[in-house]
């Protein structure tokens, strides 16, 4: 006779098996919890599109009725009625910039809209946002000192989305500036280290405004701070957050420091044209 002890095989039989049951039930859950991100990703798409369509079409008339009545094509004005439409134009410049962050935010949480990198005109992009800025420079009785170095002409990034975050650093830069003052926008190339892999150019924003208290240079890339008074309001915080993940995804940091001048410095790196990592290949 062989006598032998099953309790604990059987105790083992039974545990693998309730492990079984959890991981077969844990299995489903995971498929109902990716049914249900996937909805909701569908119904947050179908959310932006209405939300884009049905605040910015009534805003883009409403400015372009200001625009009318301002270059005074049915009738001239007196100096408090173009008073009045100044302001309501630089209203609906605020809140087309506000549903624009937010909107961009929402796709930027998502994991949304991948970078499309080109080897291009930095120089170009960057004349190009100023011109884009120039009315609200003149309408300020600012100017843009625009120094851009030959060595870093061109440089690997998406376009539109480095538009964004030049849009955004020179439109706080004219909005937190001084009326009448100086924003200074350079670029120059920054010498490659021997461990760097990579090499980078710079662009860096400054303005002659009140600028940021050193306690909050690194918070105001956070979603949803913002720095000051509350006197320059007009939105959620979102746009240097929106700046930063758009630099990081490039490989770039963006950072802020007091300018020389008093106000903020702010400065962003972007590869230099040429400076590929393993698996890329030019476009």
């Amino acid at each position: 006779w062989e006598i032998q002890d099953l309790t604990r095989l059987r105790a083992v039989e039974a545990e693998v098996q309730q492990l079984s049951h959890q991981l077969t039930r844990a299995n489903r859950e995971l498929e109902d919890l990716h049914t249900r991100i996937e909805r909701n990703a569908g119904e947050r798409e179908e959310l932006l599109t209405v939300v884009s369509h049905e605040l910015r079409t009534p805003i883009t008339v409403i400015a372009g009725f200001n625009k009318l009545l301002l270059a005074e094509k049915v009738g001239s004005l007196t100096k408090e009625q173009r008073h009045f439409l100044s302001e309501s134009a630089k209203s609906c410049r605020r809140l087309s910039a506000f549903i624009g962050n937010l909107i961009e935010a929402a796709r930027e949480v998502a994991g949304e809209r991948p970078l499309e990198l080109v080897e291009t005109s930095l120089g170009a992009t960057i004349e190009g946002v100023v011109e884009f800025l120039k009315p609200l420079l003149d309408e300020r009785r600012q100017t843009l000192d625009l120094n851009l170095d030959p060595a870093a002409a061109r440089a690997r990034f998406d376009p539109m989305r480095v538009e964004q975050v030049l849009t955004n650093l020179i439109g706080n830069a004219l909005k937190h500036g001084r009326a009448g003052g100086v924003i200074r926008v350079s670029s120059h190339a920054i010498e490659a280290e021997e461990a760097a892999p990579r090499r980078f150019v710079e662009v860096v924003v400054s303005d002659d405004g009140p600028g940021i208290a050193a306690q909050y240079r690194e918070r105001i890339f956070e979603p949803y701070v913002r720095a000051g008074d509350g006197s320059q309001a007009g939105g959620l915080g979102l746009g240097l957050a929106i700046c930063r993940r758009i630099v990081e995804a490039h490989g770039g940091t963006i950072l802020l420091t007091g300018a020389p001048s008093g106000g903020s410095r702010f400065s962003f790196t972007l590869p230099a044209a040429g400076s590929l990592t393993d698996g890329e290949h030019a476009q």
